[in-house]
């Protein structure tokens, strides 16, 4: 398959060290799969936040940045730009200029001509850009189209409209989330399939007794068994071929990328609370 081409909010990102080349390339991985705005993406996984984000491109763009979280509703500039629209692209009509000559539009991306254009062109309006983050543009939707105050959600942080009625909110399977790896493919979908379950008590001692050690793997088979010997302490050994030393190099770069993506699934673990600090650090002394 070949890797997913790369675009101009990642080159910003990556050039204001808000991401690196790698998790770039993973987010685009995703973006390949899934589709999205690579902004709500890299905001997803947890890499920055939606200010980090916003700032880096109004820096790298050369653009104003406006806040939404106090504007005054314009009746005129939402009449513009279709809620469908707005919720699809990522926008917000912010307000209109000039006597409805110009409209002034948030956008999370700002690099998107073909939605300036349209926009443009359904409005009969001049489109000045400003830029606003994903979650700004969302509770903005919600407030001024939808008339909902946006609540906090567990899941990737982003908002969820309050309920009339006395009936629960439907909070979804919160524990939901993807990890994908270098050529695209989903290596975790749920926070369950990687947390441990609680430990089960310990056995007695007649039954620990009967337990068998497990038959050590045979040595040599394989690129992995390699890079055991190599971890337990050995050294290559002359009788290795060239194409054992080959498949132990690829290994060790493939432990390398797995090492930095379980490093962000840490981070987002801790970050969502479903792990703790001194939890992680007792298993790790294991």
């Amino acid at each position: 398959m070949a890797p997913p081409s790369r675009n101009r909010i990642g080159d910003i990102l990556v050039k204001a060290r808000v991401i690196d080349d790698l998790q770039l390339r993973s987010a685009l991985a995703t973006q390949d799969q899934w589709g999205g705005r690579l902004s709500r993406i890299v905001a997803d996984m947890g890499l920055a936040t939606d200010d980090t984000i916003a700032e880096a491109i109004c820096q790298g763009m050369g653009m104003q940045r406006v806040q939404l979280g106090n504007i005054t509703r314009d009746a005129g500039a939402l009449a513009r730009v279709d809620v469908s629209l707005a919720e699809q692209k990522g926008i917000f009509p912010v307000g209109l200029r000039d006597n409805g000559k110009t409209l002034v539009l948030a956008m999370a991306d700002p690099s998107d001509l073909a939605t300036i254009d349209q926009v443009a062109a359904k409005s009969r309006a001049r489109v000045v850009v400003m830029v606003a983050g994903e979650r700004e543009i969302e509770h903005a939707i919600l407030r001024h189209y939808r008339n909902q105050e946006p609540v906090a959600s567990t899941r990737y942080g982003g908002p969820r409209p309050q309920s009339s009625s006395s009936e629960p909110i439907d909070q979804g399977d919160d524990d939901d989330f993807k990890v994908v790896d270098m050529s695209g493919k989903t290596v975790v979908k749920r926070i369950a399939d990687i947390v441990p379950p609680e430990a089960p008590a310990a056995a007695p001692p007649s039954a620990r007794a009967a337990e068998k050690p497990a038959p050590p793997a045979a040595s040599g088979s394989s690129a992995a068994d390699i890079l055991d010997e190599i971890l337990a302490g050995g050294a290559p050994s002359s009788e290795w071929t060239d194409e054992d030393l080959q498949r132990l190099q690829t290994v060790q770069q493939n432990q390398e990328k797995s090492s930095k993506i379980l490093r962000a699934l840490l981070e987002l673990l801790l970050e969502k609370g479903q792990l703790q600090q001194k939890e992680l650090a007792a298993r790790m002394r294991l």
